[in-house]
Formats: structure tokens, C-alpha cells, sequence
């Protein structure tokens, strides 16, 4: 039992729903079957389909980041002509913009690891254009 002091909540129950467990437990099992019964075509299929991710992530990802930058840049700069609020609203957003940049960049960075952890050959192999 938990008691929240100041607050008229005394108990804290958690109520699970055997129907939803068991679509859960369903779920489980049929990625273990799926996995089991994958053939070369699927598998050709699945390497396919990171390629062209891959290859997409590297194409528009690096130009969103670098457009980022340049607009960061200049919410950061416009916003220093303005008070004090304004001020420090484009300084958030031209952090949050520099914030989400990085983040795509490190996606791209990591993608290449990830697909290859994914298929257990080289990205050159699985991706003769990158």
C-alpha cells in the first residue's frame, strides 16, 4: 500500500488484463516462428529493405542537419535584435534545432553498425552503393 501524504490517494493498485497478456505472449512466440521459418527470399527481401533505409537515412538526413544548422544560426542571431523573452525563446529553439541535428547525425553514424549487427555481413556487402 502506498500513501501519498496530502493527497486522499491511499492505495495505488495495478490492474492487468489476462486478455492483453495473452496477445502479448501470442506476439512473442509468433517473432520466434517467423524468425524459425524465414527463407533465403525473405532474408534477400529484408536485406533489401535496410539497404534502401540506409541508403535514404544517408541521403536526407546530412542535408536536414546541415539546414538545421544554418536555421539555428539564424534564430539565434534574429533573436538577439528582440527583448528579453524573445531572446531567450530563439536561444531554446536554436538549441532544440542544434539538439535535433545531432541526434540525426548520430542516427547516421549508427545505422551502418546497427544494419550490420542486424544481417551479420558487411554493409558493403549488403549495400554495394554506400
Amino acid at each position: 500500500m502506498l500513501n501519498f501524504p496530502g493527497s486522499s490517494i491511499s492505495r495505488l493498485k495495478i490492474k492487468t488484463n489476462p486478455t492483453f497478456l495473452l496477445v502479448i505472449f501470442l506476439a512473442y512466440l509468433s517473432s520466434f516462428s517467423f524468425a524459425a521459418s524465414t527463407t533465403t527470399g525473405t532474408s534477400q527481401k529484408l536485406t533489401a529493405a535496410l539497404c534502401s533505409i540506409y541508403t535514404d537515412l544517408n541521403s536526407v538526413i546530412p542535408t536536414v542537419a546541415f539546414v538545421l544548422f544554418v536555421l539555428s544560426g539564424l534564430a539565434y542571431a534574429g533573436g538577439q535584435f528582440f527583448g528579453a523573452e524573445m531572446r531567450a525563446k530563439s536561444t531554446s529553439w536554436a538549441m532544440s534545432m542544434v539538439t535535433g541535428a545531432v541526434i540525426g547525425l548520430l542516427i547516421v553514424q549508427f545505422a551502418s553498425l546497427i544494419i550490420t549487427n542486424l544481417v551479420q555481413q558487411d554493409l558493403s556487402a549488403i549495400c554495394p552503393m554506400s
